[in-house]
C-alpha cells in the first residue's frame, strides 16, 4: 500500500485501492452499542480492557471517596494515559435524589489541580481548572498569576458545589462553560456540572436501583494534581478533597457515612453484581485484544469478521468497539461507525517517516491533534476509511479520561526507522513551580510534557518529562532524546543540554514492541499564544498554526548520538 505525507502535516490516506483488498469483521449494531452505553455503570471487577490496568481501586492516598487511584506512571494505576508528572483520582457515585454534595480542599502546592466529570465513555462533561476556583473567605487561590504560592495551608482553602445537572444552556444550544480547549481566562466557578447531554453527543452514566429499591443518578469525577513541588507528596502536601452530603432532610453526612450513602466502594452494587466494582464502559480504558488486533494489523484481518458483505473489500468495524460475541453485518455503512480495511501494511505501520520533508510546509513525522476518539483511531484505519471523519469534533475529546486544560499532538514513532528518536522544537514560556517558587508565574502556557505512551490496548504512559525539566537555549528552542534505557545515549542528559523521555520496551503493549507514541501537552494557553494546539482548527492545519512549536522529529542510533556535542 502506498501512502505519503502530504502538505501541513495532513496524515498518511489509505487510499481507494486498499478498498478492494479482502479480509473483515462482523459486529454490533450501532443500535446495540447505543443501547448498551446509555446503560448503567459496568459490573466489573477489573478494569475490562485488554491491555490496561486490572485494579484501580485502594492505591497510594485513596480513601472512601475518592476511591480509584492514585492513576498515574507505575507504580501507580497505570492507565487512560496519564501523565508520569501528575497522579489522578476518581469517585464514581450515586447520587440520594435532591442531595447537595460540597466539595472542600485546600488549593495543593504543585503546577495545577482540577476537578473534571465525565461520560460514560471517558469524554469531558465539564472541568473547573484551579485558577477558577472561588478561595474561602480569608484565604488565597494560589494558582492565579501574581498570587503568593507560599502562603499557609490554612489559607489555601476552596468549597466546590458538584451539581447533577447538565454543563449546557438550552436557550442557546451550547455549553455554558466550555470543554473545547479553555484558556487561562475563563470565569470563576462555584460549581461543577456532572450531569450529561444528549444535545452534546455525550453517554449518559445510566442509573442504579439499589438494594433499598430506591433509583439513584451516577456521577463521575476526578481530580488531577500535576508537578507537586520538591519534597512534597502526590496531592501536593494538601491531601484530597474533602465530601459533605446534605440530604433532603436536612441530614448532613461525611466520611464513611458520606460514602455509603453514595456508594463510593460500589459495597452496595457488589451485593448485586457478584462483588464486582462500579467501572465506567470498557472503551474509555482501552482497546479489547480483538478490537486493538484488527485495527493494528489490518493484513491479518480473517474473513468471517466481514462488517460489510456489500461493499469491496473486507472491512472490520473497530469503532463503536464490536462485541466478538455477538458479531452483525451492515447492509450499507452506518454513521459515527469506523471500519478498518484489510490491507497489506509495512512493518513500521502505522508511523510514517519522511526525512527529506521541507519544514516550511511539513514534519518529517505525522502528528495529530485530539479531536475525538474515532479520529485518533483513524491514525490506524487512515483518513479515507470508511466511516472516517474529515471534520472531526474536539469537544468530546479523544476519550480515555483526557483532560479538558490539555490539548495533545501526537505523533507514532518506530524503532524500525532507528533506535534513537530525536525532537527538536521550541518551547512556549512557562511558569517554574517545582523548587517552591514564591509567585505564581505566567507564560505562554501552563505547562508542557513530553511523553512516550504505549497503543490504546494498554493506554499506558512509560516516561515523560515536563518543561522545567527541558534545557532550551536563547531562543527557547530544545532538543528531546528518545530511546529505550539501554539504547540512551550517554549524552542524553540535562547536564549536556538534552532532555530525555524513555521509550517502552514493550511498545505497543500488544505485540509491536518497536513502536512508541510521542504525545506532548498544551495546558490552558494564554490568549495571546497564537501557536498553541488549542488555535489548530482542522486536520493539516498544525504546521502552519504552531510553527516552530510543532517539533521534528529525526531517527539515529546511540553511536551516532554519542558523537554530537553537548548544547550551550
Amino acid at each position: 500500500m502506498s501512502r505519503s505525507l502530504v502538505r501541513n502535516g495532513r496524515r498518511w490516506r489509505a487510499g481507494a485501492a486498499a478498498l478492494l483488498l479482502i479480509g473483515g469483521m462482523a459486529a454490533c449494531s450501532d443500535t446495540d452499542s447505543k443501547n448498551e452505553s446509555s446503560s448503567g455503570a459496568t459490573a466489573s471487577a477489573t478494569a475490562p480492557s485488554g491491555g490496561a490496568t486490572t485494579d484501580l481501586t485502594g492505591g497510594e492516598f485513596s480513601d472512601c471517596f475518592w476511591h480509584y487511584g492514585a492513576v498515574g506512571a507505575d507504580p501507580l494505576f497505570n492507565v487512560a494515559y496519564p501523565d508520569a508528572g501528575t497522579a489522578y483520582w476518581a469517585a464514581y457515585l450515586r447520587r440520594p435524589e435532591g442531595s447537595k454534595l460540597e466539595l472542600s480542599g485546600t488549593f495543593p502546592h504543585s503546577r495545577y489541580s482540577s476537578l473534571i466529570s465525565y461520560d460514560k465513555l471517558g469524554a469531558v462533561v465539564d472541568g473547573v481548572a484551579d485558577y477558577q476556583m472561588q478561595p474561602a473567605p480569608g484565604s488565597t487561590n494560589t494558582f492565579v498569576a501574581g498570587a503568593r504560592r507560599d502562603v499557609p495551608d490554612a489559607e489555601r482553602a476552596y468549597t466546590l458545589t458538584v451539581d447533577h445537572a447538565p454543563n449546557y444552556d438550552p436557550v442557546a444550544n451550547q455549553q455554558l462553560y466550555p470543554t473545547r480547549d479553555p484558556r487561562n481566562n475563563e470565569p470563576q466557578r462555584t460549581s461543577l456540572f456532572t450531569g450529561t447531554s444528549s444535545q452534546l453527543g455525550q453517554v449518559d452514566l445510566g442509573a442504579e436501583t439499589g438494594s433499598d429499591g430506591r433509583t439513584y443518578q451516577l456521577d463521575l469525577m476526578l481530580y488531577r494534581v500535576y508537578i507537586p513541588d520538591r519534597d512534597t507528596d502526590l496531592t501536593g502536601g494538601v491531601g484530597l478533597p474533602k465530601p459533605k452530603l446534605t440530604l433532603t432532610d436536612g441530614t448532613t453526612l461525611t466520611g464513611q457515612e458520606l460514602c455509603d450513602a453514595t456508594d463510593t466502594e460500589s459495597k452496595d452494587f457488589a451485593k448485586q453484581h457478584g462483588g464486582a466494582t462500579r467501572l465506567p464502559a470498557a472503551s474509555s480504558l482501552g482497546l479489547s485484544t480483538e478490537n486493538y488486533s484488527d485495527l493494528r494489523y489490518p493484513d491479518q484481518i480473517t474473513d468471517d469478521h466481514d462488517a460489510l458483505p456489500n461493499t469491496p473489500g473486507v472491512q472490520a468495524q473497530v469503532y463503536p468497539p464490536p462485541d466478538p460475541k455477538n458479531l452483525k453485518t451492515y447492509d450499507s455503512p452506518p454513521d459515527g461507525v469506523l471500519f478498518q480495511t484489510k490491507r497489506a501494511i509495512n512493518p513500521e505501520f502505522p508511523a510514517v517517516y519522511a526525512p527529506s520533508a521541507d519544514l516550511t510546509i511539513a514534519r518529517s513525522t505525522a502528528w495529530t491533534p485530539q479531536y475525538d476518539r474515532i479520529f485518533l483511531l483513524q491514525t490506524w484505519t487512515g483518513d479515507d476509511a470508511i466511516g472516517a471523519e474529515t471534520d472531526p469534533p474536539r469537544e468530546g475529546g479523544g476519550g480515555f479520561f483526557p483532560n479538558v486544560h490539555n490539548n495533545y499532538i501526537r505523533s507514532i514513532l518506530h524503532r524500525g526507522y532507528g533506535e534513537v528518536a530525536v525532537v527538536k522544537g521550541k518551547m512556549p514560556t512557562h511558569p517554574n513551580t517545582y523548587n517552591h517558587d514564591t509567585v505564581m508565574g505566567t507564560g505562554d502556557v501552563r505547562y508542557v510534557s513530553f511523553c512516550m505512551n504505549e497503543s490504546p490496548y494498554s493506554t499506558r504512559v512509560m516516561n515523560c518529562t515536563y518543561d522545567e525539566q527541558v534545557p532550551v537555549d536563547r531562543e527557547g528552542n530544545y532538543t528531546v532524546v528518545i530511546s529505550r534505557s539501554g539504547d540512551r545515549p550517554k549524552n542524553a542528559t540535562p547536564e549536556c543540554g538534552y532532555g530525555y523521555v524513555e521509550w517502552s520496551d514493550k511498545g505497543d503493549g500488544y505485540k509491536d514492541h518497536d513502536f512508541g507514541m510521542l504525545q506532548i501537552r498544551n495546558m490552558l494557553p494564554d490568549t495571546g499564544f497564537d501557536q498553541a494546539v488549542q488555535n489548530t482548527e482542522v486536520p493539516g492545519d498544525e504546521v502552519a498554526v504552531m510553527g516552530p512549536y510543532l517539533p521534528n522529529v529525526t531517527y539515529t542510533d546511540k553511536t551516532g548520538f554519542d558523537n554530537q556535542p553537548c548544547r550551550k
